[in-house]
């Protein structure tokens, strides 16, 4: 939200945005359409929604006036007094002068409160100089689960970049915040090796089978995704010492082969496919599952009323955001899921994963009994 660690420049693009839609005529979207732009262009959010409230009730008339008045005097070549503001008048012509003066006057005021704030964004870093702040030390008390996220998140931090803070603190909070991590990681129980070897179907950053290593619940682990960069960025994380065997691969889920594993995990992916392809793949995750071994999947389930209209509106916006930069979005009830996963020899069962979060998320466990080979 606040687009990670800017430059004077962004800082200063951030103010001129928020000062330009704040002095746009419509009230009561401010904040969504900040935000939307702000996450798109990675500004910072807080700070453009801060410039965004020029147009505060103290300012709005001052703000309506001149763009009104600017209006008028672009396509008439005349400057109407504020008596005219109240006149029947008004109502026909007024609001085509706020339509051409608004953007203009958004434009000024939005350059000119840019250039302060480059200014002082110049001014104090230049005072304060470049000395680094302590690094953040983890408090001797955090319980487990923590102090590993901790030492996954550290993993993606790098060097002192902008990129390399963003990857941090995505790990962190996504791992710290999504419930579906510590889900996963305390389905077969904590004791060590309890999920054995684990694959991790559309894996991202591979930060998910990283953190099972990291608390010892997996044996062992690999993971594909399509988008190679953060492939890439998964690789380096788990190479740092003491390295990880984590063995993670670029490719698309509907073609890369799954290997064999006692845990096989489908998070957050299969909405992004068609039907076919879903149940295609559906089909090679659950035939991978060794026997004694189980098949995760976390979708968002259609039969859950307000929680799956919510979560269909946060996976449209995020797409168009290219923060999930899948092709559709197709969910499905979780009880058509269940019925292939059963079809595949799998004992199926369906447990809510939203957490405290506002969203439709169940999670699809499908165990293979011991001593039975898939149906493959």
């Amino acid at each position: 939200m606040r687009g990670g660690n800017l430059s004077p420049a962004r800082i200063a693009a951030s103010v001129v945005l928020g000062t330009f839609i704040g002095c746009l005529p419509i009230f009561g979207l401010h904040l969504p359409v900040v935000l939307l732009l702000c996450l798109r262009l990675r500004l910072d959010g807080a700070l453009a929604y801060l410039a965004a409230n020029i147009s505060n009730p103290f300012m709005a008339p001052l703000l309506i006036t001149g763009q009104v008045q600017l209006g008028a005097f672009l396509i008439e070549g005349r400057v109407p007094a504020v008596s005219e503001l109240g006149t029947v008048d008004a109502l026909t012509s007024f609001p085509l002068y706020l339509l051409v003066g608004a953007p203009i006057v958004g434009l000024g005021l939005g350059l000119g409160l840019g250039l302060v704030a480059y200014v002082l964004t110049r001014l104090k870093r230049s005072l304060l100089g470049e000395a680094k702040r302590e690094p953040y030390k983890l408090p001797a008390n955090a319980p487990p689960w923590v102090a590993a996220v901790e030492r996954v998140a550290a993993r993606y931090s790098g060097d002192e970049s902008a990129s390399a803070k963003a990857q941090f603190n995505y790990v962190r909070i996504k791992l710290l915040t999504d419930p579906i991590a510590k889900l996963i990681a305390d389905i077969a129980g904590d004791a060590q090796g309890a999920l054995g070897r684990v694959f991790d179907v559309g894996t991202g950053r591979g930060q998910l089978p990283i953190l099972l290593l990291e608390l010892e619940r997996a044996t062992a682990a690999a993971g594909c995704d399509w988008d190679r960069e953060k492939i890439e960025r998964g690789v380096a994380a788990a190479a740092l010492e003491p390295a990880l065997e984590v063995s993670l691969q670029a490719g698309d889920a509907r073609t890369t082969p799954i290997q064999a594993a006692d845990t096989v995990l489908l998070v957050d992916l299969l909405h992004y496919f068609t039907i076919e392809e879903q149940d295609a793949l559906l089909r090679r995750a659950a035939q991978a599952v060794l026997p004694g071994g189980r098949l995760i999947v976390r979708e968002a389930d259609t039969e859950r009323g307000w929680r799956s209209r919510v979560t269909l509106l946060e996976e449209r916006i995020f797409t168009f955001l290219r923060f999930n930069r899948g092709e559709r979005v197709k969910f499905r009830a979780a009880r058509d899921l269940s019925a292939l996963l059963e079809s595949e020899g799998l004992r199926v069962e369906v447990r809510p994963a939203w957490g405290k979060t506002p969203f439709s998320n169940v999670l699809i466990l499908g165990q293979r009994a011991a001593g039975l080979e898939s149906v493959a």
